[in-house]
């Protein structure tokens, strides 16, 4: 009996990984307090109609219930689900206010942090230029995203492109590098390490920095000048040259004070 229950249960997962193949894409936002918010791009045309919106929407409300009973709270909801009936496809937006707090495996944290918990994967990546990485070399101050979806992405079942907040330095071997913060991962271990970046992009500080200097050196130039006159004071008041009658005056008055001494 357990024998023909377990064959059942590999025959339908079988059956559900050949039908889905290639289907569904995944894009992940990680967010760097640990967030991260979860895009799903499901194309229906490839099933052949045996899959309608309603079960698919089913299947991510229970998805999402059954994340929320594991963590003890609500973590996750469904933000957006919009049916694209030319396309053929089903978009849905999930949020996750904590990775960690999925219970699933899923870690977002240093380094140092990951390898407390035991966590996998640190001995199979690979660098920027894909070239294999030592374990050892790997700094305990970067940064680590990890979603265990190996299930379904040794299949091929899923493709997932997972974006980071930060510079990505190594991800699993065989991944691929899209963008300085985006990789890609098709049938590999969702791993990433990253160097996580700042709150304020240089970029916009030295713009800052200019327009205030700009700013200040404008007010300097426009700014009228200020003229300090020094008078003389009127009982130093010296005698005009072009009055001799008044120099002769004061002349005859020093001489009459000293003959009094």
């Amino acid at each position: 009996m357990k024998k023909s229950k377990f064959f059942i249960v590999l025959c339908i997962y079988l059956f559900i990984v050949i039908m889905f193949t290639g289907c569904i894409s995944v894009k992940m936002d990680v967010k760097k307090n640990g967030s991260c918010e979860t895009t799903y791009t499901i194309d229906l045309s490839q099933v052949g109609g045996m899959v309608s919106k309603n079960d698919v929407k089913d299947t991510i409300e229970d998805s999402i219930e059954g994340i929320n009973n594991s963590a003890g709270k609500k973590i996750a909801k469904l933000k957006s689900f919009k049916e694209d009936k030319k396309k053929e496809t089903i978009t849905a937006v999930i949020s996750i206010s904590d990775i960690n707090k999925m219970n699933d495996g899923s870690f977002f944290g240093t380094v140092k942090e990951y390898k407390k918990n035991d966590g996998r994967g640190l001995n199979n990546l690979m660098d920027k230029k894909e070239k294999d990485i030592d374990e050892d070399k790997v700094s305990n101050k970067l940064h680590v995203v990890y979603f265990p979806l190996t299930g379904t992405n040794e299949f091929g079942l899923i493709e997932t492109t997972v974006k980071v907040p930060g510079t990505i330095k190594y991800l699993t071997n065989g991944a691929e590098l899209e963008k300085k913060n985006t990789a890609l991962f098709d049938g590999e271990q969702v791993l990433v390490v990253f160097k996580k970046g700042g709150g304020f992009p240089l970029w916009l500080l030295l713009i800052i920095i200019g327009v205030i200097l700009y700013s200040v050196l404008k007010k300097k130039k426009t700014s009228p000048s200020v003229n300090f006159v020094a008078s003389t004071p009127a009982s130093f008041t010296t005698p005009s040259q072009d009055n001799p009658q008044e120099s002769t005056s004061v002349q005859n008055t020093y001489e009459n004070n000293q003959s009094e001494l």
